[in-house]
């Protein structure tokens, strides 16, 4: 009998089989692109070839063989030649292959007849019928849940591993199969602790707000280290960042955790951040031995990386899934010499490129974000689903404008734009280039804007309100934003580091989504200018995950120029993150021989094991002050209490102080200046006599602790730099909020709370309570009944519009959404986005509350 493997080798070796894919690819692209010139029509498909040998391959497993049973399916249900029959067919075939999502799109933009499978002859029906059944998975409250052959293969693994990595592409269905594995266990009796770990922020509010409208009612969602019902919670799931997971650690030094989820794996070459991943799993880990631990990862060609700690006892288990549920496809658009308005169009595919037409632009493109623009407009014209990727947010607004310039103005008004309008000109500014591109609907998204601002683009432009979504590496970050096209231009990941290609291929699989189209389309533009392109992308390839702990090892430079410079202050550099890292597991009793084993030279194995010793023996600084702080240093600490000794001045001078006390702003900017010269430069590097930049920033964390909004905060920094564009400054304040205010602030004044504090101890002083510098700069408040608010899914936007009429300090959740549900938003002047956010939070409440009842 002949194998899979061998059959589709014979398949693949027949030339018309490739020429037949050929053309199959070359008419969906055609069906994508209908505004290009092409050069020649397509020759006839014998789709009842196409169909029999695609037919034969479904059970390969490889990519190739996917994409192409896909790629011919597809092209045979879009084209105007083939029969009833050949649909039908096709539909059989991606019922064969899993894809049931893609029958039913077929079917809802009646490309198939409704269960068109059965007009197959009865043994070709009996097959659908059995490849469903394969495809599915019973649940524990009895539903059957339709899956394709990843999400199969993950759920029979996750029920027989304690460790699990596992890897696919981004449209394969991940995170629909890992929410679904939550919900089976929240769905159990008992008490357990689940935690998401995820990459950013905005991927908390994403997964705690679909897990909410799902986990039953005796399940708390949490996402806050602060939230003052979480110690009571008995079934609980954390949806956290690595940096509120460490946090959660630390305030509830009895958690244990039954499964522990780490979302964009990847993530873990991080530099700083990746360090402190790495460390934060560990640290769950040794609390939580007998713990499930699942990692997943885009594109990665070696998962099993990740389930090399697991313990010998341990069941574990990685897997590479080749699922492919959407196709993508791959265009080079270049420059046609002396010909200004026209852009040749390629089709990359196997490797090698194909010129398949012209494409004429509207205009000369005399700029970088016109021609983005320009080329953009000409392949999608005013069709949704198209996202620009750029490279900064500078970028992102210049080429949203010039997008804009090119689509007429809207026919009707559209409330939900106008509603998105009026919340950004009272929430963010009123010159925020965002309202005036949103007319017509274009966008643009980065990652330091208001999070309820970015959940309403992401929302809007899944709905088709808006067409045009200019991005920059965000995208990279786990957001689920999936599209119909992408654009490129010289992508980068921050200045001057060109995307790997493991990184393009990634953002690539944004392109195309499962259930909502038949194919994606990345589009490269300019890939004929030299340099422009160093990755230049031919063929989908997998990356190696790695880990900053041991990237940082294996090439121990960096580690030895911070040892050796350890007198000196650093900028909050990965070697810092790695030595702490180090050091913290050398306080924990734990051995960090193997580790340093890693670096090659003996001599610099023991230069850092040697240092790592000594900063221990000199240690004054509680053990516990430097695990709480991991990522900081010892010697920065020593330092900074030496400087609190060298000072005279009594704790009280040197303490910190609430936001609203009158005082505050030059309490913390005499904070940030002796930082400056003890710990870190990240807040502006020491000089002498005034220093602005720390006075500027003492005054932005004092006001947005104080809840100040973003608008108000905005005009601060327009009155305190006249020079500034009213552009620049929204920009600037939204990145120092992001870096400064709400990750290297908390970072840092926490810290120099807890050292002041040893300070006062070594004077016999008795400690006083201190509050919680991290959770008031975090979150942007500093009310209690503001953090419970926020607690309930709130955003910072939606809880400081409210918080001028809240007239208690502290309440129960309970109490806070009595309060709500009382409020006259409408008449309170609530804008109507904000007002919605708390509808949906006393929806979930209300369900929740019927379900437990009934």
């Amino acid at each position: 009998m002949t194998s899979i493997n061998a059959l589709e080798d014979i398949v693949f070796a027949s030339h018309k089989f490739r020429d037949v894919l050929e053309s199959a690819r070359r008419l969906t692209v055609r069906s994508e692109f209908p505004t290009v010139e092409w050069y020649e029509e397509l020759p006839p498909i014998d789709w009842g070839f196409a169909l029999l040998y695609a037919s034969a391959i479904t059970s390969a497993q490889s990519e190739r063989a996917q994409s192409a049973v896909l790629r011919i399916a597809t092209a045979c249900m879009l084209s105007s030649d083939a029969e009833a029959a050949h649909h039908a067919a096709a539909a059989a075939l991606l019922e064969r292959s899993g894809n049931h999502m893609a029958v039913e799109l077929a079917e809802s933009r009646e490309r198939l007849p409704a269960d068109a499978w059965q007009q197959l002859p009865g043994a070709l029906r009996l097959e659908v019928v059995r490849s469903r059944i394969e495809n599915s998975v019973r649940l524990s409250d009895g539903r059957v849940l339709p899956v394709n052959p990843f999400q199969g293969k993950f759920w029979d693994a996750v029920e027989t591993n304690d460790w699990l990595s596992v890897s696919a592409p981004t449209s394969a269905g991940k995170s629909r199969i890992i929410r679904e594995h939550f919900l089976e266990i929240a769905r159990r009796a008992g008490s357990f602790t689940l935690v998401y770990l995820v990459p950013t922020r905005a991927l908390i509010e994403e997964v705690s707000r679909d897990l909410r409208r799902e986990v039953p009612p005796d399940v708390g969602v949490f996402t806050m280290p602060w939230d003052p019902d979480l110690a009571d919670s008995s079934r609980t799931v954390l949806v956290v960042t690595q940096e509120r997971l460490h946090l959660v650690l630390e305030l509830l030094q009895s958690l244990t955790v039954d499964l522990l989820f780490v979302d964009e794996a990847q993530s873990l070459a991080g530099d700083a951040r990746g360090v402190l991943l790495q460390h934060a799993i560990e640290r769950t880990i040794r609390r939580s031995p007998d713990a499930q631990v699942l990692f997943a990862s885009p594109l990665s060609s070696n998962p099993e990386l990740l389930v090399e700690d697991a313990p010998p006892s341990r069941r574990s288990s990685s897997f590479v899934s080749e699922t492919v549920t959407v196709n993508q496809n791959l265009i080079w658009v270049e420059h046609i010499d002396r010909k200004p308005q026209r852009r040749a169009v390629s089709l990359v595919a196997d490797g090698n490129r194909h010129r398949l037409g012209d494409l004429v632009l509207a205009q000369r493109a005399t700029s970088v974000p016109m021609r983005v623009a320009l080329v953009a407009h000409a392949l999608a014209g005013s069709s949704p689903g198209n996202v620009i990727y750029v490279n900064g947010p500078g970028e992102a607004e210049k080429v949203a404008k010039a997008v804009y310039e090119q689509l007429p103005a809207l026919k009707e008004p559209d409330t939900e734009l106008d509603n998105l309008r009026d919340l950004i000109k009272t929430a963010v500014h009123n010159k925020y280039l965002l309202a005036d591109v949103l007319a017509r609907r274009v966008a643009f998204h980065y990652g330091n804007m208001p999070l309820v601002i970015r959940t309403e683009i992401e929302r809007l432009f899944g709905e088709g309100k808006i067409h045009y979504l200019v991005c920059t590496s965000t995208l990279l970050e786990g957001v689920n934003l999936p599209c119909r096209t992408i654009f490129m231009r010289n992508p980068q990941k921050g200045t001057g580091r060109p995307l790997k290609e493991g990184d393009f291929w990634n953002l690539a699989g944004r392109a195309g989504r499962w259930g909502k189209e038949f194919e994606g389309n990345v589009v490269c533009i300019d890939t004929d200018v030299d340099g422009l392109w160093p990755n230049l992308p031919r063929v989908r390839k997998r990356s190696q995950i790695s880990r900053a702990v041991s990237t940082g090892l294996d090439d121990a430079s960096g580690l030895l120029a911070f040892v050796r410079s350890a007198d000196e202050v650093h900028d909050d550099s990965t070697a810092e993150s790695l030595f702490a890292y180090l050091f913290s597991k050398h306080l924990g009793g734990e051995s960090v021989e193997r580790l340093l084993e890693r670096i090659p030279l003996e001599s610099e194995r023991s230069e850092i094991a040697s240092a790592i010793t000594n900063t221990a023996l000199d240690l004054t600084i509680p053990v516990e002050v430097v695990t709480r702080h991991t990522g900081i240093a010892p010697v920065s600490m020593e330092r900074l209490l030496d400087s609190f000794r060298r000072s005279g001045k009594p704790p009280s001078d040197l303490e910190l102080p609430l936001p609203e006390e009158p005082d505050s702003k030059a309490r913390f900017q005499e904070a940030l200046v002796r930082i400056g010269a003890t710990m870190t430069s990240v807040f502006g590097a020491p000089r002498s006599g005034e220093d602005r930049r720390k006075w500027q920033l003492a005054n932005l964390i004092v006001n947005w602790m104080k809840g100040m909004p973003l608008a108000r905060l905005i005009d601060q920094r327009l009155a305190f730099n006249a020079s500034l564009t009213s552009a620049v400054a929204i920009r600037d304040v939204m990145r120092d909020i992001e870096s400064i205010a709400r990750f290297h602030a908390p970072k840092y004044l926490a810290c120099y709370a807890d050292v002041l504090a040893v300070y006062s101890t070594e004077l016999g002083l008795e400690a006083t309570d201190r509050p919680d510098y991290a959770m008031m700069l975090e979150l942007g408040v500093s009310r209690t009944s503001e953090v419970v608010l926020m607690s309930l899914g709130l955003s910072r936007t939606a809880t400081v519009a409210l918080a001028g009429f809240i007239g208690v300090d502290e309440w129960s959740r309970a109490e806070a959404l009595e309060w709500l549900a009382a409020q006259n938003l409408d008449g309170l002047g609530v804008p109507v986005l904000l007002q919605r956010e708390v509808a949906d939070v006393l929806e979930i409440a209300s369900r929740r509350a019927e379900s437990s009842s009934a």
